[in-house]
């Protein structure tokens, strides 16, 4: 009979492929991009800021959302707007003015037009990834324009990276993320809308979190579950053991798991707390029930709630709502997208009221691009230009940019087709790397960082829209 060695858990041999089995199990709820990630330089906590991206997937006819009501401008006003947009013009008189009565919200946004009345609100007008500023000239010369244009992934990439071309795989949200400083042992960027570009950036992880599935410690290593376990040792003292001897291997992978895996322990430990659906963590929010955009945003209010606990004086938030691709049925579908939007970002701005967070926080809007202004007969096509909301207490209220023509005839924002002619997809006055160097600005980074994050920012005449406080 061959004598088999006693099991030691004091000296306890584990192998490489149970060590990667083990490591495997981190707690559940939760995805780290990467290893550990600690920060530089530390704000105060009393500078604490919180930008939060509101990505509509799909390119929202935001022409709809926002309407020329009394702009006196040839092809800005809202004859113009009506005979352009046909049948999905929304009539005048439902319109909820903004602006001096210059413009109007959709209906159906009567929340945001409220956020609007507390001087909470800014819109930003025909804007687009862009190269350079860019005229119909150009267009018809094909000068310096964005790579795929009107092509769902292609633009929502540029829109994600402030970029004109594809290759670049880093965010800006991404870039915001590297810069901001704190002290905290946790990547102060999370996602709660999935796998995105925005925050993507070397060096630069982010967390995703489920706005349903709550974070929770592996079995058997948080002491209120171990007492159940089988006594061979307890998954405490496994993993523990496990992440030792990796942290001592000769191989430089099983040294970069064991760091891993203890950064997830650690990490699902904090955000457990953070994140839970508990009294301890009310936001203050009115009930969503399923709206999955509200249910995005309650996570990311307990996630602000408990930043001084996490230790993060900025943190960087992506969250995402689908269903904007509105090629048919666009009269019935448009207005229940609205319903969800506007029902969200009220709530949400309830909340950080609640939270007495609303000047450090700044949620603004992003989306593969605006739709034609022009009707397909049931619904829009893919756009270029389009408008975007910025919410917060730090927001300087009104409009920004330029708005566009909705003249079919001799208009110069307007793309035009193969012969030249109306095409209704309109060329932005507005770059995307204007717009998030302004919300860059805002979270601390500085002119050098600005320029490594948005390079083409140089080409614009304005680096600053002005849309916030310092």
């Amino acid at each position: 009979m061959t004598n088999q060695p006693a099991k030691s858990h004091q000296n306890l041999q584990i192998s490489r492929r149970r060590f990667l089995s083990v490591a495997g199990a981190a707690g559940a709820g939760v995805a780290m991009a990467t290893l550990p990630f600690r920060q530089s330089v530390a704000h105060a906590q009393g500078d604490a800021r919180s930008l939060v991206c509101v990505f509509l997937s799909g390119g929202a006819d935001s022409a709809n959302m926002f309407v020329p009501l009394g702009y006196g401008e040839s092809g800005k006003d809202y004859g113009t707007y009506r005979a352009t947009r046909g049948a999905l013009a929304i009539s005048q008189d439902s319109l909820i003015p903004f602006a001096n009565g210059d413009f109007g919200f959709h209906p159906g946004l009567p929340g945001l037009a409220a956020i609007a009345q507390q001087n909470r609100l800014a819109v930003i007008q025909n804007v687009g990834p862009l190269a350079r500023p860019t005229t119909r000239a150009d267009v018809e010369a094909q000068r310096s324009l964005p790579e795929t244009l009107f092509a769902h992934d292609a633009q929502a990439k540029l829109w994600q990276t402030a970029r004109p071309t594809l290759t670049s795989s880093r965010g800006w949200g991404g870039s915001i993320g590297a810069a901001i400083n704190g002290a905290a042992d946790i990547a102060p960027a999370f996602s709660i809308g999935g796998s995105n570009i925005w925050q993507s950036a070397q060096g630069a992880p982010y967390t995703r979190l489920s706005p349903t599935v709550s974070i929770e410690r592996l079995n058997g290593y948080d002491a209120s579950t171990r007492s159940w376990i089988p006594s061979f040792g307890g998954v405490e003292e496994v993993l523990g053991q496990s992440i030792r001897l990796a942290r001592q291997s000769g191989s430089a992978l099983e040294r970069a798991m064991g760091d891993s895996m203890e950064h997830a322990i650690l990490t699902t430990e904090r955000l457990q707390a953070a994140t839970a659906n508990s009294a301890d963590n009310n936001v203050g929010m009115d009930e969503i029930g399923g709206n999955r955009l509200g249910l995005q945003l309650q996570m990311v209010a307990r996630l602000i709630r408990n930043r001084e606990a996490l230790g993060m004086s900025r943190q960087v938030f992506f969250v995402r709502m689908g269903g904007w691709d509105t090629h048919g049925e666009q009269a019935t579908r448009f207005p229940a997208l609205l319903r969800q939007f506007d029902q969200a970002l009220t709530s949400f701005n309830q909340g950080l009221d609640f939270l007495g967070v609303a000047d450090s926080v700044t949620t603004f809007t992003a989306s593969d691009f605006g739709r034609t202004l022009t009707s397909n007969g049931d619904g829009t096509d893919h756009g270029w230009g389009g408008h975007a909301f910025v919410m917060g207490g730090a927001v300087r209220p009104g409009t920004y940019g330029t708005f566009p023509s909705h003249a079919v005839v001799d208009n110069p924002d307007d793309t035009g087709d193969r012969r030249s002619n109306f095409a209704g997809r309109i060329i932005p006055t507005t770059a995307v790397a204007q717009y998030g160097a302004t919300l860059a600005r805002w979270m601390g980074l500085s002119e050098t960082q600005l320029d490594r994050a948005f390079p083409e920012l140089g080409n614009f005449a304005s680096r600053d829209l002005g849309f916030l406080n310092s």
